[in-house]
């Protein structure tokens, strides 16, 4: 059984007991979202109403061991079921308030699909706000005007939603969120949803398009302005056969950007020194590759390919800019790099002394490796640089 399903088995459990006490149990937010949209979610969230915290986790432990999560705002879960169990609050106040009714629990949410309930049991959905229709429709729209910039991070989950399921951001809503303050925002928050875009979005410049129609893309991708985003809509099709998605992503889209903007982007964004060394190194390259052509010499691919984090990634992005991936150097790099090669040990057993001639003379050879020169002839070279250098010194 997937963890989807057990989640969802032990949902009906809860649901089953809560409706014994005299509460009742709801699917809320993108899980019910997504069945309607035909979609498969494994984000199961419950919202129990009419019950006590203490009363529901009374209720929980008859079921499994109880996981407080969030306890200020009523989130429990249970061992080994990755759903999230939550209590409603209160518009008013914010605090848990199991009472507080369906329709002011749902004002909370941001927009109208994500408002939508579904009773765990009978499969009832409640739409106080008009969710279904705008789903069918593709319309993101704001459930409250008065509470939705509680959260400014809704500015950029706007954004997040056009390009990833193809819908418009209503007007009005557009408007509100023109009117929001995201610099504050936690760079990791943001940088989780242009994760979600980059990784899952069949459009990804859609994300930008939306945030610059709000007037929001100025406080966490001015560098973006002057890119070409739509490099990102045909790279979507490629980038599951890429070895970090979001990375290359990213990398392509800084492709044409000045080291230092992209450096800078990076820093706004993320402290991942990982993704940070793979993007600023993979953008660089494949901005030199999208100069190269035929007449470029066979060499010049090896050593990009070489420099690169990920050569295999560096054929996509090739692929991409220049229509060509250049598979056949790639396949005759690999080839290469998985013959026999001169060591560091190897040029001691020859008698030479420890010290940084050595790295010296195999980063001097390494050239020789990528052109297909035997391990012998490399290491007589390493020899001679070696002793050449000395003789210089002395």
């Amino acid at each position: 059984m997937t963890q989807s399903a057990k989640d969802l088995t032990m949902s009906r459990k809860i649901a089953q007991a809560v409706r014994d006490s005299g509460g009742r149990a709801f699917f809320v937010g993108g899980y019910v979202r997504d069945k309607i949209l035909g979609h498969d979610s494994k984000d199961i969230d419950i919202e129990i109403h009419g019950l006590t915290e203490s009363r529901l986790t009374e209720i929980l432990g008859t079921l499994g061991e109880v996981l407080t999560m969030g306890a200020s705002f009523g989130i429990l879960g249970l061992r080994h079921y990755t759903l999230d169990i939550v209590m409603p609050r209160s518009l008013a106040t914010g605090e848990v308030d199991p009472f507080t009714g369906t329709r002011e629990a749902a004002r909370r949410r941001d927009f109208t699909m994500n408002a939508l309930m579904q009773d765990v049991l009978t499969g009832e959905i409640l739409d106080h706000f008009g969710g279904v229709g705008d789903i069918h429709s593709g319309v993101i729209r704001h459930v409250d005007g008065g509470t939705f910039l509680l959260d400014a991070l809704r500015v950029v989950r706007a954004a997040r939603f056009a390009a990833v399921l193809g819908f418009t951001v209503d007007a009005d809503t557009r408007r509100v969120c023109s009117s929001a303050d995201t610099s504050h925002l936690a760079p990791e928050r943001v940088f989780a949803e242009l994760g979600t875009v980059l990784t899952k979005s069949p459009m990804p410049s859609r994300f930008f398009t939306e945030l610059e129609g709000m007037r929001q893309i100025s406080a966490w991708f001015p560098e973006i302005q002057s890119a070409d985003t739509h490099i990102l809509d045909m790279a979507a099709s490629v980038r599951e056969k890429s070895s970090d998605m979001a990375g290359f992503m990213l990398a392509l889209l800084c492709h044409s950007l000045p080291q230092s903007q992209t450096a800078r982007l990076l820093s706004r964004l993320t402290n991942d020194s990982h993704i940070t060394r793979y993007v600023l190194n993979m953008s660089t390259l494949a901005d030199v590759v999208a100069g190269m052509n035929d007449n470029t010499p066979e060499l010049s691919f090896m050593r990009m390919f070489d420099d690169a984090e990920s050569p295999d990634d560096l054929s996509l992005m090739s692929g991409i800019l220049t229509g060509d991936s250049h598979s056949d150097i790639l396949r005759l790099y690999h080839e290469r790099m998985s013959l026999p090669c001169v060591t560091g040990a190897d040029i001691l057993r020859e008698g030479v002394s420890p010290g940084p001639a050595v790295g010296e003379a195999l980063r001097h050879v390494h050239v020789m490796r990528l052109e297909g020169v035997p391990k012998a002839v490399q290491l007589r070279e390493a020899i001679r640089y070696i002793k050449l250098h000395q003789e210089e010194k002395s």
